[in-house]
This record gives structure tokens, sequence and C-alpha cells, in this order.
């Protein structure tokens, strides 16, 4: 990149050179504002690629900085220092109504990351949820499994005001899937830390309601 730029900066001094001398004056004006087209090009294309050399320098430069500063730290540093030590199904996760009709549609559940010191953890991991009719203890049926790993999606997903600090996560039954009397549903939730790769888990039986009931 560096030859090209160098190339380019000659190229405009000598276009330029040409148009300040009027060298060769045998030139017709439509030829001279052709050479001065391409002197404008070649200006453009080089500040383009000084540009673009002045970011991937400072990209460098920010790395080499980030590598010092991790070598700095030791071996001992606490990188999961706040990293989720359990989580919990927060008491409000429950049936939910999402059509605006007469019954719930699925369940909420309201998920909480929690470090060693017990404290709300806003990190990032592969939430899975699954939905079990208990029902029939020897064979219990499971109505639904919700998977949310996107990240972009987990952002939009997490409350952090006025206390809340949780992931809303709704789950809403398939077709045909929904719990007969005594509408308890079973809410098995696993969480996958981004960081360190710990699984961790809860349980929470929940009730929904459905018109009548």
């Amino acid at each position: 990149m560096a030859r090209r730029l160098a190339r380019f900066h000659w190229i405009c001094i000598w276009l330029t050179g040409l148009v300040l001398t009027g060298v060769p004056a045998c030139k017709s004006p439509g030829e001279w504002a052709r050479l001065i087209q391409q002197r404008d090009a070649l200006r453009g294309d080089k500040e383009r690629l000084e540009r673009v050399v002045a970011q991937r320098d400072g990209a460098v430069t920010r790395l080499h900085e980030q590598i010092e500063n991790l070598q700095s730290f030791g071996p001992d540093q606490p990188a999961d220092l706040f990293a989720p030590a359990k989580i919990e199904i927060a008491s409000l996760s429950g049936g939910a109504d999402y059509d605006g009709q007469p019954g719930d549609d699925g369940v909420t559940v309201y998920l909480r990351p929690r470090d060693a010191d017990g404290d709300v953890v806003k990190v990032p991991g592969r939430i899975t949820i699954q939905l079990l009719d208990n029902v029939n203890l020897a064979s219990p049926r499971l109505l639904g499994v919700y998977v949310f790993d996107d990240p972009e999606m987990l952002r939009g997903l997490w409350h952090g005001r006025f206390g809340t600090n949780h992931y809303t996560l709704k789950c809403r039954f398939p077709p045909g899937t929904k719990p007969p009397p005594p509408r308890r549903v079973t809410v098995s939730a696993e969480f996958v830390d981004y960081l360190t790769g710990t699984t961790l888990t809860a349980v929470k039986e929940v009730v929904v309601s459905y018109p009548g009931r």
C-alpha cells in the first residue's frame, strides 16, 4: 500500500507540473481538462488510501496497547470475578396472555444470573427454556423448547430499570400443546455463560390459566 501511495504522490506532482508549466504547449483544451481530471482523481485516491492506512495504524496501535495491558495483569488476573455462579427464576414468572384474548398463551420467564456474592450480574449467555407438563410424573410431556442465544436479542431481553435486573423470556405454547388441568407447568432453565462456559440451571413450577378455569 505504501508503494501505491508513493506512486500516486509522484504522478500527482508530475501532472501538477504539466499544468503549471504549460508543457507541452501543443495539448488542446480538452486534453488539458482530461489531465486535470486524472490528477484530481489520483489525488482523491491518494487521500483515501492515506485515511485507510491511518485507520489501520490506529487499530494496530490499540491492539498492541491491549496486549501490553493484558500482559501486565499477570497469570492470576480475576477475569471471572463477576461471573455468574447461579441463576434464579423470579417469582413473577408464570402464565402470560400474548394475544389479548382470555387465557394464557404461554409462560413468561424472568431469569436472573447472580455472582458468588449473590448480586445480580448482567452477563450474556445461551439461554434454553423447557416447559414440561408433569401431570403424569411417570411420563412428563414436553410442551416446548426455547433457545435465546443471539447477542442482539439478549441485549433487548435484558431489563435493568426500577430494580428489575432480569432477562424477560416469552415462551409461547406451540399449537395443541396447552397443559391439561391442574394447569401447572414446570419451567426448566439452562444458562451457559459466554465468558467461562459454565452451565447453570434452575427449575420452578408456575401456574397458567384459561377461560372458565
